[in-house]
């Protein structure tokens, strides 16, 4: 990724960001609260999976936030929903949805707003208000459903970058936690040199420039043959 190319999406994120006017919400009983309930959730996951996964799309969050030029603070809502986008996604398995697209963007499309339910009602027992948190709340849920989110070809300036930024950490979890494993269930290279391109896409250049630096150097070879292949 070239400076040139980096300046002009930090820039575009810079603009339209949302503002945080304060991170004191970090110690805050509530937020505090709602994190223990996430955590809680997530240790119950069968496959012992989901505690690592928001822990490191948090992580992600607030690395991406701080790669924008100027660094921005993550918001109380990016936060929270970085912390609980798959949450108890154990309850809702792919295999109860017909195989097929039409089948699985079913699945995802129910799953978000189950997501989306039930960090509402997390957020709610945990001291956020219905009425006065209204937006805060709403915010959340549209993070979770990817309310807004910019479909490839990607243009800057967008919509809404902090959606975009959520969407990069996603990616980059994947590409981190779970691609080599996704990898070795699928024989066919050309089906995988599809996926990536397709990852890739969805991707801006500051979530790309992570991959690049970060995650690329260490796949095995046969993947980064595939990485190459689908970048060409």
């Amino acid at each position: 990724m070239t400076s040139s190319a980096n300046s002009a999406t930090t820039s575009s994120f810079l603009f339209l960001l949302r503002p945080v006017m304060s991170s004191s919400f970090l110690t805050s009983s509530r937020y505090q609260a709602a994190l223990s309930s996430f955590a809680e959730a997530h240790s119950t996951d069968p496959a012992n999976d989901a505690a690592e996964y928001h822990a490191q799309l948090a992580s992600y969050t607030t690395q991406l936030c701080a790669l924008i030029s100027p660094p921005v603070e993550p918001s109380e809502a990016l936060l929270l929903a970085s912390n609980c986008q798959h949450i108890r996604r154990w309850e809702k398995p792919r295999a109860e949805y017909p195989m097929g697209l039409s089948g699985y963007k079913t699945w995802r499309a129910n799953l978000n707003k189950f997501h989306a339910s039930v960090a509402e009602d997390i957020l709610l027992k945990a001291g956020y208000s219905a009425e006065a948190d209204a937006e805060l709340i709403a915010r959340v849920k549209d993070l979770l459903m990817k309310k807004g989110l910019a479909r490839p070809p990607l243009t800057p300036p967008f919509k809404d970058p902090e959606m975009q930024l959520f969407e990069d950490a996603i990616c980059l979890v994947f590409l981190r936690l779970q691609f080599v494993d996704f990898a070795s269930k699928v024989s066919d290279d050309d089906k995988m040199v599809g996926i990536v391109r397709k990852t890739w896409a969805k991707m801006t250049d500051v979530g790309r420039g992570v991959v690049a630096s970060e995650l690329v150097g260490g796949l095995p070879d046969d993947l980064k043959a595939v990485v190459g292949r689908a970048l060409q």
